[in-house]
């Protein structure tokens, strides 16, 4: 077998190089949203104009835990005739229903429940929907999952912001049960970081944020001028910051108040969860930019800057790790191959040292990432000092496993159809979020 070590070796170098070069220039760009982001948030004034808004709950049979959600919406301090909480259940057999009713809230039974519209999407289009043929008249739709608490000035404080002209509006997602496990761990810092850097950044520099599942609020002529509720897909809240950005739509991150979110803690879910979201971020969004009117909050050609740093955002850090990886990979087989063939020993050295050198880089692009996020965020994140040490080493871990459902959804084209319910524990209450 004939190998040309010296050349390989050139290509490494070379491709070393490059990667160092990118990485640095692409550092710049995270760098310059974490410089932002660490600025303190602007509040919003108080304001004694008040929003009718329509609290809006996809709960299929979540009996177990939704009470802790309705429990925080009945002691928010928003006067109580201006909002409306409706809980979205697939039957009336759900004992949802009976929760729901002796807290005084209402229930949505979804009446077009098909394959192919099983998304939570489809769940708030319908229940929305309902409200255009009852002439039942909103100001605004507040999104949350029946796992979700809420701070109890939640939806006042997000009042204060809609106040200020902000359209679409998401507090600060904070966690339940981020010391359960590494998972658990990982993706709070994951969903942290999103938070605090991009969300934050984004906020600053655009005005926009990244829609993370619920917590948000979004203006109901916003959905008049798109035609309706028409972000139906795997990831709807993917779908729905996309058409803001399309339509430059006026958003804002707002972390001066927190909903509460339980996290996945086994590997099964998190992988079907990673699977998922992959699959509604590659979803067609083109049909997105057809739909409503343009509000031209910017000039036309910083639009096309904020949609391209939306679109592209992840992309350099995603080359960089899938390039570093893989070379490292290279250099460790033909290393071993060249143990086999007894090759000089700087050849050898060389190969395993280029090895070393890349992975520790991949390693280190999201150790430092991971440490930023915890200290910046651990008044709220309250991690134990052994959960600190655990989720920085643990995290790319984590983060990998987007690279394996991403391989799992290629190979098993129906995973990626297919809508599955997360189960949630509700151990954590609405006291307990108090205390």
């Amino acid at each position: 077998m004939s190998i040309n070590y010296d050349l390989l070796i050139y290509l490494m170098t070379a491709i070393t190089s490059v990667m160092i070069v990118f990485v640095l220039l692409m550092s710049i760009y995270y760098l310059a949203f974490w410089s932002v982001s660490a600025k303190p948030t602007p509040k919003a004034p108080h304001s004694d104009v008040y929003t009718n808004f329509a609290v809006l709950i996809a709960a299929r049979n979540e009996s177990k835990v939704i009470s802790h959600l309705l429990t925080s919406l009945k002691n928010q301090t928003y006067p109580r005739e201006h909002f409306e909480v409706y809980v979205i259940v697939e039957k009336e057999s759900d004992p949802t229903i009976e929760i729901t009713k002796e807290f005084g809230f209402k229930y949505f039974v979804r009446d077009r429940l098909v394959e192919g519209r099983k998304t939570k999407g489809f769940a708030l289009q319908e229940c929305i929907d309902y409200f255009g043929r009852e002439n039942l008249n909103y100001d605004a739709y507040m999104i949350f999952d029946a796992d979700n608490i809420l701070d109890n000035n939640y939806i006042e404080v997000m009042n204060d912001l809609r106040q200020t002209g902000v359209k679409v509006g998401l507090g600060y997602r904070n966690f339940t049960n981020a010391n359960a496990n590494w998972l658990t761990l990982g993706s709070s810092i994951m969903f942290a970081y999103m938070n605090q850097v991009t969300s934050k950044g984004r906020s600053y520099i655009f005005h926009k944020a990244t829609l993370m599942g619920t917590g948000y609020y979004v203006d109901s002529d916003i959905i008049k001028d798109a035609g309706g509720w028409i972000f139906t897909g795997m990831t709807e809240d993917i779908q729905l910051t996309s058409y803001c950005y399309f339509h430059d739509i006026y958003m804002r991150y707002y972390p001066e108040v927190c909903f509460y979110d339980e996290q996945s803690r086994d590997f099964k879910t998190v992988h079907m969860q990673h699977l998922r979201w992959l699959a509604g971020y590659f979803q067609r969004r083109s049909f997105l930019k057809k739909a409503g009117v343009q509000y031209d909050y910017h000039p036309k050609s910083y639009l096309s800057f904020m949609n391209f740093e939306f679109n592209c955002g992840l992309i350099p850090f995603v080359i960089f790790n899938v390039v570093m990886t893989l070379s490292g990979i290279i250099n460790i087989i033909f290393a071993s191959i060249g143990v086999v063939y007894r090759i000089p020993a700087y050849q050898f050295g060389t190969l395993f040292g280029f090895a070393a050198f890349q992975l520790l880089l991949v390693y280190m692009s999201f150790v430092i990432p991971a440490i930023i996020t915890i200290l910046r965020d651990e008044d709220r994140l309250k991690l134990t000092k052994k959960n600190k040490f655990i989720g920085v080493l643990t995290y790319m871990f984590f983060f990998y496993d987007f690279a394996f459902a991403f391989i799992d959804g290629v190979l098993h084209p129906n995973k990626k159809k297919k809508w599955s319910k997360v189960k949630h524990t509700g151990e954590v209450s609405h006291e307990d979020i108090k205390k």
